[in-house]
């Protein structure tokens, strides 16, 4: 059975920490942080809303001393027959009044534009530190709650903590002045103001911390949820849920998940809005009581129907302050539990870095040459149990192309993913010009490698944009862009579109051209080719071209990348035969290289593989 919202164990069955009142206040450690993160967005603004944010403090003192003099003053007009003595205190509540309306204009404008700058600050920052992270990081579901909480959540709440701790203390120099008032009557009115709201701090901080429990419980369904939305509304998957009739399918999924969401909140805010009420009539229970006595003092003589205003007023204003301070706080330690889950993510560090003191990469290659090492290279993957790669060795030399073979989840990919760093290995080294390829500057390596996965990423950005991102630093450069799709066939696609290389792909956005597999391959590979690296990697991007096409291509390829390392990927042997050398890869182990000719002679594991497939074209 699910756990209960309400359990103190989540629903894989494991307790919960229990809800500690000192950790409530302990939240308050965490401000400085929350402070800096926000200062850094924008300090003017910050310093503009606490100064206005505090201004208001003083009005609500303002306006129950005026009541007073209003009313013993209109008393003081009937009594004389003239409206002299109202004229003050009509005066002063309208400045205080303008003054409190204009605090509140400005705190509030404030907040808006300081809301802008911490959100698109807090995102700036989880981007930043998110191109920093490993692979590895991106496989793995928890990493993906943190990173979802950190960019949805985090984004509003550091500005929301700042604003309560602002209204903290405007809500403290109200809350003080009245106390000074009430001390004047009696007290333990004082006493009993500050008491009645304690029980409701206690109960909304407890249910605070229910909700972020909650939101923690959900979160891989709420991914199931958003993964759901994404199908339905994104154009790479409408074609095949149309066809496969799957619409109905998801969107029952969505409003399960939905429905079961809704349940579970409501709940909570049922039981939680409930326990607010009760303390709430607590406290109005209370507050008549103390109203009762102020008004027989009144009666009795012993103040002034002025004073009966102002003590009913300042005790009102108390209770509602020092409840504004508690639910604050109570506010405040919620906040705290979700910008929590950013800076978690803020800690994320990554494993593969650069070294302190790298290697300029040029100097070894040019004195050694482009050869590429694996020595005894191991490799598992963080959720497997079953090495994907398995004490390989081989070398490659400088200017030599060579191809992989083997079936699916044999390791191609891996060894791609390995020497560029993606991963590193469990065991062994792998070499690039006779060093560590961990002794280089992870940049500078990768720039000198060219890859283009079979995966490869369609870019909803003009034509020019989708090759130029293969070398960043020359976007702007059409000719180099051009040149670069030539190599690749992309220059006949890009030339049918009505604007050229200004044509934006893809149906996001307006007037977007989407182009066929084939086309969109095309693109890829003088992503790749505009790279000019001195290494260059197919890893199948040729795919879903047909066999001629596909055979073009790496015939392209193997002549453009004359003197250049070469490494391309791909189950068509009539394209694999254009190598130096082939590679057979099964389970995780190199078990054959050799040419063509050397490994047909061999009538080993790729001259059955071979034999195959040609006799499917008999």
């Amino acid at each position: 059975m699910r756990a209960s919202t309400y359990s103190r164990r989540n629903r894989d069955g494991q307790p919960d920490e229990p809800f500690d009142l000192k950790k409530v206040l302990a939240s308050f450690a965490g401000l400085p942080r929350v402070l800096r993160l926000v200062w850094e967005a924008n300090p003017p603004l910050m310093i503009g809303m606490a100064l206005f944010t505090l201004v208001g403090g003083f009005t609500p003192l303002a306006t129950v001393i005026i009541a007073r003099l209003l009313i013993d003053g209109a008393l003081t007009a009937i009594r004389e027959g003239s409206i002299a003595p109202i004229w003050l205190p009509v005066i002063l509540q309208l400045g205080v009044g303008l003054l409190n309306a204009f605090s509140n204009t400005i705190s509030s404008l404030f907040q808006s534009l300081l809301q802008d700058r911490v959100s698109n600050h807090v995102q700036s920052m989880v981007l930043r530190k998110a191109n920093t992270l490993d692979l590895s990081f991106f496989e793995n579901p928890e990493f993906y709650d943190k990173l979802s909480h950190a960019s949805e959540e985090a984004a509003n709440r550091p500005i929301a903590m700042i604003s309560q701790t602002f209204g903290l203390g405007r809500t403290l120099i109200t809350l003080l002045s009245m106390l000074g008032l009430i001390l004047h009557l009696a007290w333990w009115l004082a006493i009993v103001a500050l008491i009645v709201p304690i029980p409701s701090f206690i109960a909304s901080s407890r249910y605070g911390l229910k909700n972020y429990r909650m939101m923690r419980w959900q979160s891989p369904e709420k991914r199931q949820q958003m993964y759901l939305n994404r199908l339905m509304t994104v154009d790479d998957f409408n074609k095949e849920i149309k066809l496969f009739n799957l619409g109905d399918f998801f969107i029952r999924r969505y409003q399960f998940l939905a429905e079961k969401f809704y349940e579970e909140n409501k709940r909570l805010q049922v039981a939680r809005n409930l326990n607010n009420f009760l303390w709430s009539a607590l406290s109005i229970a209370a507050n008549s009581g103390i109203y009762l006595y102020v008004a027989l003092q009144a009666v009795t003589r012993v103040i002034s129907l002025g004073a009966l205003s102002q003590y009913t007023m300042a005790v009102n204003q108390a209770g509602q302050n020092f409840q504004g301070v508690l639910d604050g706080i109570s506010s405040m330690y919620e906040n705290h539990l979700f910008v929590n889950t950013l800076f978690e993510f803020l800690e994320y560090q990554p494993k593969i870095v650069s070294p302190k003191h790298p290697v300029p990469i040029e100097t070894p290659l040019t004195s050694k040459g482009l050869d590429i090492e694996f020595r005894n290279v191991s490799f598992t993957y963080p959720d497997k149990a079953q090495p994907t790669l398995k004490n390989v060795s081989f070398t490659l030399r400088s200017g030599e192309a060579i191809a992989l073979v083997g079936r699916n989840g044999a390791g191609k990919t891996t060894l791609v993913k390995l020497l560029t760093r993606l991963y590193d290995p469990d065991e062994g080294e792998i070499l690039i010009g006779g060093r560590n390829v961990k002794e280089y500057d992870l940049h500078e390596l990768r720039d000198h490698i060219g890859v283009i996965f079979q995966d490869y990423v369609k870019y909803n950005m003009k034509a020019s944009e989708n090759i130029g991102v293969g070398r960043v630093g020359e976007v702007e450069n059409l000719e180099l862009i051009d040149a670069a799709a030539h190599k690749s066939g992309a220059d006949t696609v890009i030339g049918r579109l009505q604007e050229g290389y200004d044509s934006m792909l893809g149906r996001w956005f307006d007037k977007g051209m989407q182009l066929s597999g084939g086309e969109w391959q095309k693109v890829a590979l003088a992503r790749a080719f505009m790279r000019d690296a001195r290494i260059l990697i197919l890893d199948e991007p040729t795919s879903a071209l047909d066999a001629q096409a596909e055979y073009d291509v790496f015939t392209r390829f193997r002549h453009l990348t004359e003197g250049k390392t070469a490494i391309f990927i791909s189950h068509r042997f009539s394209t694999v035969r254009l190598a130096d050398r082939i590679f057979v890869i099964e389970n995780g182990e190199v078990i054959e290289n050799g040419s063509h000719q050397e490994l047909m002679a061999l009538d080993g594991r790729y001259a059955q593989l071979f034999n195959l497939q040609a006799e499917a074209y008999r």
